[in-house]
């Protein structure tokens, strides 16, 4: 079976269901309004805490709706249940981030037309992804693309991540640098 962000959430336990209604909020992007999830706490990549061990059992359980006006979901529900013998403690509470995990599970539930889905998207939609994919060269000297730029931005901010950082880390790039690419796409009228 091939590695896909679908197949990884199956294979990590989680399930995820999307509302049949989807909203375009970007050129070739389309977002399910709303979004329920839940699994495994300790199956999700970069989750904080004392360690994955520790989080045996756990299970979280989200919702998030796309508000159009503002161009991003808002966390509506959000809940951990512990196993048998286990208790939530204020300690567990502070270490899992909501919008981490939702930032996460979000992009995996994106419809993108294939002029979208280059290597640049799938990079920031599932970056854990990356090495089992083959590179592929860019059109320009860099290898980076306007286009992209633009489609990484609006997606992060759809996902409640810093669309500058999301910039630098999908492409490599310094911040200041990754600045200096939003602003031409944002001339572009890309973002």
């Amino acid at each position: 079976m091939p590695i896909t962000p679908e197949t990884e959430l199956r294979e990590r336990g989680w399930h995820v269901v999307c509302d049949d209604h989807e909203l375009d909020i970007h050129p070739g992007v389309a977002v399910p309004v709303a979004v329920q999830a839940h699994g495994p706490l300790s199956q999700i990549p970069g989750v904080s805490g004392a360690g994955a061990s520790t989080l045996d059992g756990f299970r979280l359980e989200a919702e998030a709706v796309f508000e159009d006006s503002q161009g991003l979901y808002l966390l509506r529900r959000c809940s951990l249940v512990a196993p048998d013998g286990a208790e939530v403690t204020g300690q567990l509470l502070r270490s899992v981030a909501p919008l981490s995990v939702l930032r996460w599970i979000l992009p995996r539930t994106f419809r993108l037309t294939e002029q979208a889905l280059t290597n640049a998207v799938v990079d920031f939609i599932a970056p854990e992804l990356k090495q089992f994919r083959i590179e592929q060269r860019g059109h320009n000297a860099s290898g980076i693309e306007l286009t992209d730029v633009g489609t990484v931005y609006k997606l992060a901010g759809a996902v409640r991540y810093p669309p500058a950082r999301a910039v630098a880390e999908t492409f490599n790039l310094q911040p200041r640098t990754a600045t200096n690419w939003i602003t031409r796409a944002r001339a572009a009228g890309l973002t």
